[in-house]
């Protein structure tokens, strides 16, 4: 990844690490023909999963791993979960379907950030009230997901979407589970462990509460997460590109690399 940061605003070019950039050119064109032709069936034509492979477009788990790691999972496949070896495509058509896969994953791209960090900050620990939930570079709170290296791997548009429209592409673990005691009480929190006859919840407190499925009278999985989904509204859009530009600029690789004196150019793994 290469940051530039200039007079005329931060400028982020989302690259896919120093081996594209090196000897050996990678061509998305040809790498899209060989995903369509032996990955989309499982894991979908945009890469968000399907009924046979999961979703490895937006996955933070996966758009986070080199492109060494990516490289070496789609030669050597994955025993363990089902997914074949790919390794007979050959380095050059191996290389062309991550190189795409970053594409899916809004990671080639150009963006200058014209919000203000600092009051992205002050919006993250304040109004916008996100810290309460999600953790940034040690602080904050921990029922959510540490946002600490989130803005390093995604796109600012599909940043600003994960913001106002929090329940699309929605993981199974993030979602709400509400359940109702025999005597009628309502509890609704994130499913941290559960089998045929016990559930775990955390509410939003972070307290955990563990309950005996035999001592309920329902269980409802929602298709929600705890994620408030009024922030298109809450929050102006000055306001969500400045929010969006602290979660970029904040995250542990970016923040490395930053400097507020002059242009600093760097190029990471």
């Amino acid at each position: 990844m290469k940051v530039f940061l200039s007079i005329a605003g931060l400028v982020l070019v989302w690259g896919l690490s120093a081996p594209l950039l090196g000897a050996q050119q990678k061509d998305t064109a040809a790498g899209e023909h060989i995903f369509s032709a032996n990955c989309a069936a499982c894991h979908g034509a945009d890469g968000r999963g399907g009924e046979r492979a999961p979703d490895i477009a937006t996955r933070r788990n996966i758009v986070s791993l080199s492109d060494t790691d990516l490289i070496t999972i789609v030669s050597k496949g994955v025993s363990s979960v089902g997914m074949p070896p790919f390794g007979y495509l050959g380095t050059q058509k191996v290389n062309d379907v991550v190189a795409y896969l970053r594409v899916l994953q809004g990671k080639v791209t150009v963006e200058k950030i014209t919000g203000d960090p600092k009051a992205g900050h002050a919006l993250f620990f304040g109004k916008a009230e996100c810290s309460k939930c999600h953790m940034m570079n040690g602080q904050g709170g921990f029922i959510a997901a540490d946002l600490s290296d989130f803005g390093s791997g995604i796109s600012l548009a599909r940043l600003k979407q994960a913001i106002v429209a929090p329940n699309e592409h929605l993981e199974p673990t993030s979602r709400v589970a509400e359940i109702r005691t025999l005597s009628g009480q309502r509890i609704s929190g994130l499913v941290r462990s559960e089998d045929n006859f016990s559930i775990v919840l955390q509410t939003e407190d972070g307290c955990f509460h563990m309950y005996s499925k035999s001592k309920l009278a329902s269980v409802r999985h929602t298709s929600h997460s705890i994620m408030p989904d009024d922030y298109g509204t809450k929050l102006s859009s000055k306001e969500l590109e400045d929010l969006t530009s602290y979660l970029v600029t904040a995250s542990k690789p970016a923040a490395n690399q930053l400097s507020s004196k002059g242009k600093r150019k760097h190029d990471a793994d």
